[in-house]
């Protein structure tokens, strides 16, 4: 095998619960549950005869493009001989709490795997993966997740991901980085939702729409919010559009609605393009 194409999907955090206490590397601990959606960049690993790894990104700065990490990691770790080179086509806004880098990333380990023709299990490449960041560890296995210990503890549910009809908008805006939206939190503002994380489950096990967006949570959300009013703007817009419910993206500045009516979501989608935002559909997917 030559070249390895994938679909690198963005991630929505259905329940965000964060917890006072800290692990061993000073980390929150969390527990999220997780869904891939629709959305996805493209990634191409194809490989090369000239040794070296070579990254056709231009819209991310090299300090942050994971995918490129993610290959030296593998590289490195496998002692890979030859070349290699990776294009990105971009549709996931970058730090926006979608986990597009992440994805990247992930679906670069995952091909590298497929492309060699290594043997390593999922374990393995999560282990691998947490040297990148926790989001990564997700997006190795993807899917509807419970993603617990301080990010790198995931696992599938066994129900199929949940029919919904997801808007995903976006402003201008952008945070610093997700290091940066931990580091606002307040102790004493965390975990006190978790009791609606098993309503959330039980909505998911009967897939019951209605259930699961009324138990939507994100322990990030007032935080964000306090920091960037135009996300708390846009949520407040996306409930005036229709959303049964909506609540921010991962640590931000997207933010998500859930809408019964595909018609209504398409009015909201064309409301909030011409507001400036940027804005797509998308469902969850496995």
């Amino acid at each position: 095998m030559q070249q390895s194409e994938r679909k690198a999907f963005a991630k929505i955090n259905l329940s965000l619960n964060i917890f006072p206490e800290r692990g061993p590397r000073g980390y929150y601990k969390v527990r999220f549950v997780n869904t891939s959606i629709s959305l996805h960049d493209q990634v191409k690993i194809k490989k090369a005869r000239a040794p070296g790894i070579k990254i056709d990104e231009p819209t991310i700065e090299e300090s942050e493009n994971l995918a490129g990490r993610a290959a030296r990691l593998m590289f490195e770790t496998f002692e890979l001989g030859g070349g290699l080179e990776i294009s990105i086509e971009k549709r996931i806004p970058s730090r926006a709490g979608l986990g597009g880098g992440s994805s990247d990333a992930a679906a670069v380990i995952n091909g590298i795997i497929e492309l060699y023709g290594l043997s390593v299990s999922i374990d393995e490449r999560i282990k691998l993966a947490s040297g990148l960041g926790m989001d990564v560890c997700y997006c190795i296995v993807g899917g509807l997740c419970v993603v617990e210990g301080i990010g790198d503890m995931v696992k599938r549910l066994p129900w199929n991901p949940p029919t919904l009809d997801l808007l995903i908008a976006t402003p201008e805006e952008k945070k610093p980085s997700t290091e940066w939206a931990y580091s606002i939190l307040e102790e004493d503002g965390l975990g006190r939702e978790y009791s609606r994380l098993e309503a959330l489950l039980e909505g998911l096990r009967q897939s019951d729409t209605r259930s699961i967006a009324e138990n939507l949570y994100n322990d990030f959300e007032k935080f964000v919010f306090n920091h960037y009013p135009v996300a708390a703007d846009l949520k407040r817009r996306m409930l005036e559009l229709g959303a049964i419910n909506s609540i921010l993206a991962g640590s931000g500045l997207s933010v998500f609605g859930v809408f019964k009516e595909p018609h209504i979501q398409e009015q909201a989608r064309m409301a909030l393009r011409q507001e400036g935002f940027w804005c797509e559909t998308a469902r969850p997917v496995e």
